[in-house]
């Protein structure tokens, strides 16, 4: 019952997603290029996990932003 819109903000998700992983690859490589730190992936995969939640709730007033939360989790 939660989740009945959230079809409608797949493409809002995977955009978020997509946004969060590109952000933190990059900064990887960076990271690795410029300092030599390379980060375990499961550092990544938890920082892009929580990017997504936090950019989920600071944005869960707009309209479209409404069921993301559950589809996410």
């Amino acid at each position: 019952i939660l989740c009945f819109f959230a079809y409608e903000n797949e493409a809002l998700l995977r955009k978020l997603v997509a946004q969060a992983a590109i952000y933190h690859i990059w900064r990887q490589r960076n990271n690795v290029l410029h300092n030599g730190h390379f980060l375990q992936p499961d550092f990544i995969f938890k920082a892009i996990y929580r990017e997504v939640i936090n950019s989920i709730t600071a944005r869960r007033h707009r309209p479209h932003f409404g069921g993301l939360m559950c589809l996410w989790l």
